[in-house]
């Protein structure tokens, strides 16, 4: 089951600027995690009736939500280790449950999309794009988490994904690329 995100807790060092702008920065993660939460419990839930247009869109909004935790990181950088450690840990765990339940959404829908037998003509690219996503959250996203901050069975899950997805490139048309090298 997908962990709460309402976890979003800090106490603060001190109460300098530094400090309320960390503060607000982990009520909106709080906020969009939500969202995440939402979105990639439904793809889970409701994976024979999702369509593809939504699937893919599910996929977009978790890698902003992801984009969105690397922001917060980066602006992490310029505050003392006393208040940035805790953040930075909280921060991490939640973008670690958000890829979680993504792979649970992820694996869900591909199972029932695997049954229909069908596949959407672009799916190509939508496949492939994701494959990379995933393939850069493992190289290098994970190595620099803590062990206790991975789900016990994220790693068979990642490879069940995977599976899935180069089986799905298998069955993909191959859409030529009408782009012209300028």
């Amino acid at each position: 089951m997908v962990q709460d995100y309402r976890q979003n807790q800090i106490d603060l060092v001190s109460t300098d600027t530094t400090a309320s702008q960390a503060v607000r920065l982990l009520q909106v993660l709080n906020g969009r995690a939500q969202d995440v939460q939402a979105i990639t419990t439904d793809l889970y839930e409701r994976a024979v009736l999702v369509g593809f247009a939504e699937y893919a869109d599910a996929f977009r909004r978790v890698q902003e939500f992801l984009s969105f935790c690397d922001v917060i990181e980066s602006k992490l950088e310029d505050m003392p280790p006393a208040t940035r450690e805790p953040i930075l840990h909280e921060v991490t765990a939640v973008k670690v449950r958000a890829f979680h339940a993504l792979l649970r959404g992820i694996g869900a829908y591909l199972t029932v999309l695997d049954r229909r037998g069908m596949i959407n003509f672009f799916a190509q690219a939508v496949f492939l794009m994701q494959q990379d996503v995933l393939a850069e959250f493992r190289r290098d996203i994970l190595p620099n988490v803590p062990p206790q901050l991975i789900p016990e069975n994220m790693g068979a899950l990642y490879d069940e994904v995977e599976q899935r997805i180069k089986h799905m490139l298998d069955r993909c048309v191959d859409v030529p690329d009408f782009r012209f090298d300028t």
